[in-house]
């Protein structure tokens, strides 16, 4: 017999944190883009958003955690939903 291994998660995802802006709502089953050192960055599909506050957001994608600091609060182009 084979085991399913398709169908299992991960055992690890590796841990991104940088202090970027994010440049759109954040929705799971989307992918989040973020401005990082003048860079925009698009990561894989959003599985969960962890947390969120007005000096971070911390989510999970299919690939990895990410955690974003921003340089300053985010304004009104900059919201998160869950």
């Amino acid at each position: 017999n084979r085991n399913n291994d398709q169908n299992q998660e991960p055992a690890f995802k590796r841990e991104v944190s940088v202090t970027g802006a994010l440049t759109d709502i954040l929705r799971p089953g989307l992918p989040a883009m973020y401005l990082y050192q003048g860079n925009l960055i698009r990561t894989s599909t959003v599985q969960a958003i962890l947390e969120a506050s007005a000096s971070h957001v911390r989510f999970e994608t299919l690939n990895s955690i990410y955690t974003i600091s921003y340089n300053n609060q985010p304004g009104e182009g900059f919201r998160v939903t869950a």
